[in-house]
């Protein structure tokens, strides 16, 4: 480190905050895509059935505009430290520094929480509440986004209910007549129509009356019996890798840049102070001028010791030396 120039701790820097302005873009997009995805926005409400059950957006949302803001962040950083890294300036390094240690602490924060203890923050599936609030909100009034997002889930992972399609038999809308005539709802049935768009919304069973039926001998062939579980939690791993990979690498990549930060800051300083030194010792080279002369002239011919007057020049340092032999 000691031998980086100050041109080379600013390149150092620039390429810090390219990376810096290529995360921050990338969540931005990534959070405009997330959050322009409905359907999985719409099945992450699943997610928040344990410790947020009362979210007014399914749990995907908040996270994309979370993503979309850290992303601003960053991006401004980088514009920043770009700035910072033309000039000599403290107080703008200082900013920049403390910008993007606050906004790596926060993630390592956040980060932390979600690796050591996920469910804090809504992460990860309670399988009896979530049968629970299957049970209480699945087709009440109120409650459709919720049912849509049940009904998404069956028809996207070919499933019935959380564990097993049994759980609606227990439930208000079967209990209170909400679906008649029908004993499970539409989108635990083999669809015609899979691959459609919102065809969850839509469902059209190959056979409606033998999916319905009671007796397992009939309606096998006709209905998911396989609970949504498993693959939800799969669907969730997924997910939960990917956000982990994403802030490792972002952390990682703000660690580089503080580094980089320390790095100009220390050259910038040696910079300004070898400035300092040489704007001083100019100054006191022009404030010294030329060396005095002393004009002394020799004693005429006439006098004692027979010198002419002519006259000579004699340095300071010549007259010093000139005193110590007189003294000698």
């Amino acid at each position: 480190m000691a031998g980086i120039t100050l041109v080379g701790s600013k390149v150092i820097l620039a390429v810090g905050n390219f990376f810096l302005l290529a995360c921050g873009f990338t969540l931005i997009s990534g959070g405009m895509l997330v959050l322009f995805d409905s359907e999985r926005i719409l099945l992450s409400k699943l997610l928040a059935a344990g410790p947020f059950p009362e979210l007014t957006q399914p749990y995907l949302y908040y996270v994309s505009i979370g993503l979309a803001l850290l992303g601003l962040i960053l991006a401004t950083a980088g514009i920043l430290g770009c700035w910072a890294s033309c000039l000599h300036s403290y107080w703008l390094l200082s900013i920049y520094f403390f910008l993007v240690m606050a906004v790596l602490i926060c993630e390592c924060t956040i980060y932390s929480v979600v690796w050591i203890w996920p469910q804090c923050v809504g992460l990860g599936l309670d399988t009896e509440a979530l049968v629970k609030i299957l049970q209480r909100n699945y087709g009440v009034s109120g409650q459709d986004q919720f049912t849509a997002a049940v009904d998404l889930a069956q028809t996207t992972f070919n499933c019935c209910g959380i564990n097993t399609a049994n759980e609606y038999d227990t439930s208000l809308w079967r209990l209170q007549g909400l679906g008649q005539p029908l004993a499970i709802p539409l989108t635990c049935c083999i669809l015609q129509n899979p691959k459609e768009i919102n065809a969850y919304l839509n469902p059209m069973p190959v056979n409606a009356s033998l999916c319905q039926a009671l007796e397992q001998n009939r309606h096998d062939g006709y209905r998911h019996i396989a609970g949504c579980q498993d693959r939800l939690d799969q669907w969730y791993r997924t997910h939960y890798v990917a956000f982990l990979g994403m802030g490792l690498a972002m952390v990682l990549i703000e660690f580089f840049v503080l580094l980089s930060t320390v790095l100009t800051c220390t050259r910038v300083y040696h910079h300004n102070q070898e400035s300092k030194e040489n704007a001083q010792n100019s100054a006191q080279d022009s404030d010294s001028g030329p060396k005095d002369y002393i004009i002394h002239k020799r004693p005429s011919s006439t006098t004692h010791g027979a010198y002419s007057n002519e006259t000579y020049a004699m340095t300071d340092s010549f007259r010093q030396n000139y005193k110590l032999l007189d003294k000698v």
